[in-house]
């Protein structure tokens, strides 16, 4: 019971941080910092060039998320002088109090604008900003430089150390981790879903997942979508991508029909029954992979064929034996989907790999996974041929404005912080620098100034506490230091004001560390951390402000854009049987679709005034979320040229494709006016037993290609349906008028 317990407990932690990105990310910072001071340390430098040693080794780590292993030493070489530089002017600027301010302004605004050249932009920003910032904390003279120069030095190379060896990614390490992870979240949904299952309790007729549900299924997707912008780089078997790709989508399938058929009143007798197969499915994922092994992926083929349906037009889509048969099929196809990962995990890591060059590709079986069936090196071709996507002018715009605003808003924390103290000044103007970090909006950076007031509130009771409990105790505040180091990296990525709260209760170890701890210190803290973000939010509202809403419309006209291209491309595979690779597009929406959930996130928070515009802004990022993973679905399943005899299919592909067209262009600037056109579904009246028989020259048809076949429907219909709901949220932003011509059409334009 105790190893089912600690099993279940790893479960979650694997599961929460897929691939263990976050608690790599997290060790590496604390080791590094860790390394740069017991080698400044042994060096006996003053305490000043090891406290920015430290702090070069720190900010040096933020700044390794990603990347190869030669992207990131050019990251550490780059750093280290422009650090060192900014360290040079702010000491030589000291004495002179405006020029010194003057000169900050100047820094911010750079360290700012460099963010729009990615990451290696943002890490020269944050090392030039916190070099200047930790050059009048430590109150530095020109007789430190060549001490603080040496602590920079020995900090970027303790992040190289860490970032370059100890924990230098590999194809194979890589497969492992995310192996793992991918395990480990398979795991915990089926769990959550045995919960619902034992519960019993009716959920409500929606498409929206329970929130545990939905957050594994969340986990999964971003496993995926890192796991292939990174997979060329590091070389992973292109098989084993598609498989997880599937397992992801067999994911998915099992938690929505899952939720669908508990809408229904499903009896005690059959939930019991659900609930022991979803065991049955767990037994599988398990550590031990031999189950999954020396499973016959032929007799799952068989069993997933016997919940073959065909649609019965008089059966409605909530009765409870339509919906258990679908939860039976989705059970077998995620249990493929793991089967055929894990045995393709076991012979790429058993197998020596041979680097495979551009355009070649892997020879391997057409399995469920091999969605495209005929993927080859012209696709490469044909996204050659493709027009390159014209620049988007609104991300150098961007990058300026927030580059003014933070300048601006760095110059009132200046002022302000001055007012209140002139000894400690600086934590306003650092507090509303890190405010713009990564902030698309006006919205977005009232809600992060909120959540660091917020953060900044509890840390400074919380290292209040500590502080006066641990007095002089140094062996404990220096662990408990570096605890919070670790724990502020590691939730960085999830959680802005719990990143801030860890921040702020390492101040107050340091700060007792040090000896010069006051409660009245932190407070302080809290007092000019309110000055700066004030400031920045003054700035970002008056000075070039950018709307929420403008930002959303931005995300949602590149989705739009992506989507059509993608279903351009889906086209051209199943009408005209053409050469190319709809997955490529569809991680293209997939990315899009992110990023409308990063500029969405402010309507949705509580702070924003207006409940109606919460309700529709979080209808359209659920139709956003919805419409990319049925595109996903269609990426999948499409094969060539397997539409080529069904009309109606074409017509509605078009219709789609003129609808996406409608949308982009209703979002664009200056805005369209949007006609969205409706028509008849497809599954109701295709046999797809017939359509494939016909593909198949009127043998009898392939059970992979019947279920690639109504897969593809289902998802055209899905996607159809997700697009036309896009009008009623939109109309509070775009004209959705209603097309008169339509006006006596059983399915009239849908309107806003």
């Amino acid at each position: 019971m105790i190893v089912r317990w600690f099993a279940s407990l790893a479960d979650r932690f694997f599961a929460s941080d897929h691939g263990l990105t976050r608690f790599r990310y997290a060790s590496q910072a604390v080791l590094s910092v860790i390394l740069a001071v017991l080698v400044l340390g042994a060096a006996r430098v003053p305490s000043t060039a090891l406290l920015l040693g430290a702090v070069a080794a720190m900010v040096c780590s933020t700044s390794m998320r990603t990347g190869t292993t030669g992207q990131r030493a050019v990251n550490i070489l780059l750093f280290a002088p422009a650090m060192a530089a900014s360290l040079t002017v702010a000491t030589l600027l000291s004495p002179y109090a405006f020029a010194g301010d003057a000169a900050f302004v100047v820094v911010m605004f750079i360290a700012v604008y460099l963010r729009r050249f990615d990451q290696l932009g943002s890490s020269l920003g944050m090392g030039t900003f916190m070099a200047f910032f930790f050059a009048m904390f430590l109150k530095a003279k020109v007789t430190d430089l060549p001490a603080m120069y040496l602590g920079v030095a020995i900090g970027a190379s303790s992040c190289a150390v860490m970032a370059l060896l100890v924990f230098r990614e590999t194809p194979a390490s890589v497969l492992r981790r995310t192996t793992g992870s991918i395990r480990a979240q398979v795991a915990r949904l089926v769990e959550e879903l045995v919960k619902l299952l034992d519960e019993g309790d009716p959920l409500p007729e929606s498409d929206e997942l329970p929130r545990g549900v939905a957050r594994q299924a969340t986990r999964m997707h971003e496993t995926t979508l890192q796991i292939e912008d990174r997979a060329d780089l590091l070389g992973l078997d292109p098989q084993w991508q598609r498989q997880l790709v599937d397992a992801e989508l067999s994911a998915d399938r099992l938690a929505r029909t899952t939720v669908r058929a508990l809408g229904d009143d499903l009896d005690e007798a059959t939930r019991a029954d659900l609930a022991e197969d979803m065991r049955g499915l767990h037994r599988f994922v398990d550590r031990d992979p031999t189950a999954a092994l020396t499973l016959d992926t032929d007799e799952l083929l068989l069993r997933i064929a016997r919940y073959d349906i065909q649609g019965d037009p008089g059966r409605l889509a909530t009765d409870p034996a339509h919906h258990t048969l679908l939860v039976r099929r989705a059970i077998r196809e995620m249990l493929l989907a793991i089967v055929q990962m894990r045995q393709t995990t076991v012979r790429v890591q058993t197998e020596p790999q041979v680097p495979r060059k551009a355009g070649e590709v892997s020879e391997r079986e057409p399995t469920l996974e091999d969605a495209e069936g005929g993927f080859d090196a012209d696709d490469d071709l044909a996204d050659a041929d493709r027009e390159p996507e014209p620049p988007h002018h609104h991300e150098l715009a961007s990058s300026t404005r927030s580059a003014i605003q933070a300048s601006i808003g760095g110059a009132l924390a200046i002022i302000g912080g001055e007012l209140l103290s002139d000894q400690r000044w600086y934590w306003a103007v650092i507090a509303g620098f890190i405010v713009f970090a990564g902030t698309t909006s006006r919205g977005d950076l009232l809600v992060k100034g909120w959540r660091r007031l917020w953060g900044t509130l509890l840390g400074i009771i919380a290292g209040t506490v500590l502080a006066t409990l641990l007095a002089g105790n140094i062996p404990v505040n220096i662990v408990l230091l570096l605890v919070c180091i670790f724990l502020a990296f590691y939730s960085l990525r999830v959680s802005y004001a719990t990143m801030t709260f860890f921040i702020t209760v390492m101040l107050g170890m340091l700060y007792d560390i040090l000896g010069t701890f006051t409660p009245d210190l932190l407070l302080l803290r809290l007092e000019e951390t309110a000055i700066g973000v004030t400031g920045s939010v003054i700035a970002a509202m008056l000075v070039l402000p950018m709307r929420t809403r403008s930002t959303v419309l931005t995300e949602l006209h590149d989705y739009f854009g992506a989507l059509n291209r993608e279903l351009v491309d889906a086209e051209r595979l199943l009408v005209h049987a053409d050469r190319v690779s709809v997955i490529a597009a569809t991680r293209e929406v997939d990315r899009a679709a992110t990023d409308v959930r990063t500029a969405i996130a402010p309507m949705l928070h509580r702070l924003s005034p207006s409940r109606v515009r919460r309700g529709h802004a979080t209808r359209l990022l659920t139709l956003t979320e919805e419409s990319s993973l049925a595109a996903r679905n269609l990426a999948r399943a499409a094969e060539p040229g397997a539409l080529a005899g069904l009309p109606s299919a074409a017509r509605t592909l078009d219709r789609i494709i003129a609808n996406t067209e409608v949308l982009l262009a209703a979002t664009g600037t200056p805005p369209a006016t949007a006609k969205l056109v409706s028509g008849p579904a497809l599954a109701p009246t295709v046999d797809v037993h017939a359509l494939a028989a016909s593909n198949n020259g009127g043998g009898e048809p392939d059970r992979i290609e019947v279920l690639h076949l109504r897969r593809t429907i289902n998802s055209l219909d899905r996607l159809d349906k997700l697009l036309l709901g896009m009008a009623a949220p939109l109309a509070q932003t775009i004209s959705v008028p209603r097309d008169r011509s339509h006006s006596a059409d059983p399915h009239p334009a849908i309107r806003g």
